[in-house]
């Protein structure tokens, strides 16, 4: 993992807002409620590529990849970024894949 998707998993673990050199974490919400939990969405060079929710209790994080913004830009940084936040993503014939199945 790039140290800068690192720094990234960080920012969601901690439920902090952060901004590298093209990846952002804007959090949005933090539940303090049964089971801790911080809400955020990342960014890619400004563009929504997922959402995520987080439980610093386990350290899991659960992303949603945004697919169109993945389909739209196919790029080896955007699949390395959803990557590190656990999505089966891929580019295969430059045409982005989540799970295997191509997105739109």
């Amino acid at each position: 993992m790039r140290k800068i998707e690192q720094q990234m998993m960080n920012a969601l673990r901690e439920g902090k807002d952060w901004k590298g050199t093209n990846t952002e974490v804007r959090t949005f919400k933090k539940s303090y409620d049964i089971r801790t939990t911080y809400l955020a969405n990342v960014y890619l060079f400004g563009n929504h590529i997922a959402s995520t929710t987080c439980y610093p209790s386990t350290g899991y994080i659960h992303a949603a990849p945004v697919h169109s913004t993945f389909a739209h830009y196919p790029t080896s940084t955007t699949r390395s970024r959803l990557c590190a936040l656990g999505v089966n993503a891929s580019i295969r014939n430059r045409a982005a894949h989540i799970d295997g199945m191509q997105v739109r």
